[in-house]
């Protein structure tokens, strides 16, 4: 159950001391929507280049260049502890395959009493864990100090304040109201929702979908199939986030349907072009390369490759794919057959 909360009013800045950690477009787009209801936002960058672009120009260098920062809204450093430690809310925005080396520097004792909100749209590739057993099983934050912003939100689309909606989710419904304040702005709207594993399992493997989808375009299949398959996507995640997480929810709302639609089609979707890339012909290693930006999907097929080894639950899509990413299986055999599996 979702409810929409109303626009912040024109009013004072909310007071909560909130640590952004991240540099990169999503973390950029994030800091964008926050600087109109904050005041105090502290940002962790790991580039020197970053801080001094934000400080002396108001733009971060490296990522959605052309979106204004004002320095007077945000502390920014490269110093991880000192940003951590001046905060309440810690919102965690770095790709997943850098995130275990990224909070290497912090104690347990550092992390596990702030208010963790994870925006990180995949898996720790080290620990094959969702970003939330991580959190618990490395820095004893409790289920109840954790929240997720997720939702159909490209950061370019952000940068340039086109209308979004955004679910916060947490099994702390206080928490999950706060998050969703800290994020309702004059062009976000934000959500709350008690499903956080749901939410979270569901972001993980619409990854895989999207990635899928773009190797069906790669290997010219049409927008008619590329519908259908999507269509079937969603009955292959609905299956296996029930399996895992039994419970009451739509999985028709934005943050599940919506975040899948969005990656599966959108120009702006790593995913869909790494997929591109594999079904152009490109191995896998060069399209790692020739992609700029980390593609989650590669990591969330082998995560949900090994969390179904102990479900053995009907994925028959996204083992698909892990093959085809993990074990060289042939690539357009494969999505042929399952595209027949399904006849």
């Amino acid at each position: 159950m979702e409810d929409i909360l109303p626009p912040l009013r024109k009013k004072s800045r909310l007071r909560y001391r909130v640590a952004v950690i991240g540099g990169g477009s999503w973390a950029t787009a994030i800091v964008k929507i926050l600087t109109p209801n904050l005041e105090h936002i502290h940002w962790w960058v790991r580039e020197d280049d970053i801080v001094e672009g934000i400080q002396q120009n108001g733009h971060n260098p490296r990522y959605l260049s052309s979106t204004f920062i004002n320095p007077k809204d945000v502390k920014i450093s490269t110093d991880l502890r000192k940003i951590v430690a001046k905060s309440d809310y810690v919102i965690i925005v770095t790709p997943s395959a850098f995130l275990q080396k990224t909070l290497e520097p912090l104690k347990k004792s550092k992390l596990n009493r702030k208010k963790i909100i994870t925006a990180v749209k995949g898996i720790i590739p080290e620990t094959m864990q969702l970003i939330t057993d991580y959190l618990r099983t490395e820095f004893d934050v409790p289920l109840h100090n954790i929240a997720i912003i997720s939702g159909p939100s490209h950061a370019e689309e952000i940068a340039q304040e086109k209308f979004t909606f955004l679910t916060a989710a947490s099994t702390n419904n206080e928490l999950a109201e706060v998050v969703a304040k800290m994020f309702t702005n004059r062009y976000v709207r934000a959500s709350v929702s008690n499903d956080i594993l749901g939410a979270e399992l569901a972001v993980v493997m619409k990854n895989i979908y999207a990635l899928g989808a773009g190797i069906y375009s790669g290997l010219g299949y049409g927008d008619n199939f590329i519908a259908a398959y999507i269509a079937n996507s969603v009955k292959e995640m609905k299956h296996f986030v029930e399996q895992l997480y039994p419970g009451e929810r739509n999985l028709d709302n934005s943050v599940y349907l919506g975040d899948l639609l969005v990656t599966s089609y959108s120009r702006y979707s790593r995913n869909r072009m790494f997929g591109n890339m594999i079904g152009h012909g490109l191995s896998v290693r060069v399209a790692q390369l020739e992609m700029s930006m980390v593609a989650e999907g590669y990591y969330a097929a082998r995560c949900v490759h090994e969390i179904n080894k102990l479900h053995n639950a009907a994925i028959p899509i996204a083992e698909t794919i892990y093959g085809i990413l993990y074990e060289g299986n042939n690539v357009s055999s494969e999505m042929k057959r399952i595209a027949e599996y399904y006849i």
